[in-house]
């Protein structure tokens, strides 16, 4: 017995030890040297003109929504009209395309043609400002009122700030006299909120008429996150989206006797198709920690001690780690398809039985996972041959994922470094939960990623879609810098 006891106490011990020892030496380092940071560019912005700029653009309603598919009103007319008008070097040297409409794609050509083009996407359009939320914005939604700190207006941080912070890098690199090796695209979509269909799509069918292939594509979808963003981590943390997950809706359907609700049956079928909603919503998918892992890999050595001890030691503390991630909805739906049930049908009356009986259940699914592993789990779990199972037409699998060890993330990295320049900076790759117009320009890259430069707050990140979008102008400024920083930066850069 004393020698089970030693044994086991042994075993304790060097499991603690291991425990510590992975706790106290782990460390992260950014992925590139210090010296690489420290050379950033420094190019003259003109400030009142750049938040002038941005101003004028947040005043013209560019707006789509589901409720409209034909989002093209002369509002988008008139935003071409500004950015001509607003950056005349970028009209005079760039070559503008309007596609289907609404859309702007520019090439800036390079002087090597061997080398491939990069392209840099953002989207025009900006999701409606509800009626009944007007008063509540501190200043109306389309004024562009730029106070002391910030820049209000829909848009400002999804995405029109993205668009001119683009073009103002742009146009001061062109005031420089700056001449690039490599080509760059960009395209600005008109119908991203609402699917991208007539916009992005049709600019990626341009591209391919074109025989164009990109060294890396960037569009929206991570920020820098700080101030409690990440619970427990004060240090500011740079997520780059290396894939996007996908979505589908089932329609789960059964028919069943009706009559008069005087002498139902046991189950009716608003009660069976109720059973396979509870059924599907105690069984998740299985998790998928390819995505979280790396992140939690790298924040850990900035957290406190036990956070730190748990993502040190994810080899023993996993199944702790998934519990704790699967209590949130935010963090769940990082580690998981995740499952929505967001409609339900029955009888059209009170007292009568339906005969048939549905609901639309919404699955958003991880990359590499197909249709039919949705269906077969949810044929699983129901456990109700009498419940048909039907994918709605209009659904996305999940995006291809673009690679951490290229030289353009490195790239990437390295330029939010020389911009944001905090000694703890953290550079993580991510999964994008939402969809992007990035999705659509699958196979003309192996190389796409997610990423505008902001600093988001857990205020700030309810402005999106929300009340009070605003963007910070130290922020806008930055983002500006980043941009022209990225496109000097990528001059020679290949994978």
């Amino acid at each position: 017995m004393r020698k089970i006891v030693s044994i086991l106490a042994f075993s304790l011990l060097g499991l603690i030890s291991i425990i510590l020892f992975n706790t106290i030496t782990s460390d992260y380092q950014l992925p590139f040297s210090e010296s690489a940071r420290s050379q950033g560019a420094d190019i003259p912005i003109d400030r009142q003109q750049a938040l002038s700029n941005l101003s004028a653009a947040l005043q013209i309603k560019t707006v789509s929504s589901m409720a409209d598919k034909q989002p093209l009103s002369s509002s988008f007319k008139l935003f071409h009209q500004l950015l001509n008008q607003r950056y005349p070097q970028i009209s005079k040297q760039l070559r503008r395309s309007v596609i289907n409409q609404g859309s702007l794609v520019y090439h800036w050509p390079g002087s090597d043609s061997s080398l491939k083009p990069n392209l840099l996407l953002a989207h025009i359009d900006v999701v409606p400002a509800a009626q009944d939320t007007l008063a509540r914005w501190q200043y109306p939604p389309f004024s562009g009122t730029v106070t002391d700190s910030h820049i209000w207006g829909r848009g400002a941080l999804d995405v029109k700030s993205t668009i001119m912070a683009s073009l103002e890098a742009i146009e001061s690199l062109l005031a420089q006299g700056f001449k690039p090796q490599r080509s760059l695209y960009l395209a600005f979509g008109h119908d991203e909120e609402i699917g991208g269909q007539q916009g992005a799509v049709k600019i990626a069918q341009y591209f391919k008429q074109q025989n164009l292939s990109f060294e890396y594509i960037l569009d929206e979808g991570g920020s820098i996150l700080q101030d409690g963003v990440i619970p427990g981590l004060d240090t500011p943390v740079a997520v780059i989206g290396i894939a996007e997950k996908g979505y589908v809706s089932l329609k789960l359907a059964i028919d069943a006797i009706g009559g008069h609700s005087s002498m139902p049956p046991k189950h009716t079928a608003v009660g069976l198709i109720s059973q396979a909603i509870v059924k599907l919503e105690n069984n998740p998918l299985p998790v998928d920690m390819q995505f979280s892992a790396t992140l939690f890999r790298r924040i850990g050595p900035k957290m406190p001690w036990l956070k730190r001890a748990i993502f040190s030691n994810m080899w023993l503390t996993k199944p702790l780690l998934i519990n704790l991630l699967s209590k949130s909805p935010t963090t769940n739906a990082t580690i998981r398809t995740t499952t929505a049930v967001t409609m339900v049908e029955g009888s059209d009356k009170d007292n009568v039985l339906p005969n048939t009986a549905s609901a639309i259940v919404n699955f958003r699914i991880m990359p590499n996972q197909q249709l039919e592993d949705i269906v077969q789990h949810v044929t699983t779990v129901i456990e109700n041959p009498d419940i048909t199972i039907s994918p709605l037409s209009d659904f996305q699998l999940g995006s291809q994922i673009s690679p951490v060890d290229s030289n353009a993330f490195k790239l990437i990295a390295t330029t939010i470094a020389q911009v944001e320049r905090h000694p703890d900076l953290v550079v993580s790759p991510y999964l994008v939960v939402g969809a992007t117009d990035a999705r659509h320009y699958a196979g003309l890259s192996d190389n796409i990623y997610r990423f505008v430069f902001n600093r988001y707050t857990p205020a700030s990140l309810t402005q999106m879609h929300g009340l009070n979008e605003r963007v910070a102008i130290k922020d806008y400024l930055d983002s500006i810098k980043f941009y022209q920083n990225l496109i000097i930066n990528s001059q020679l850069s290949t994978n």
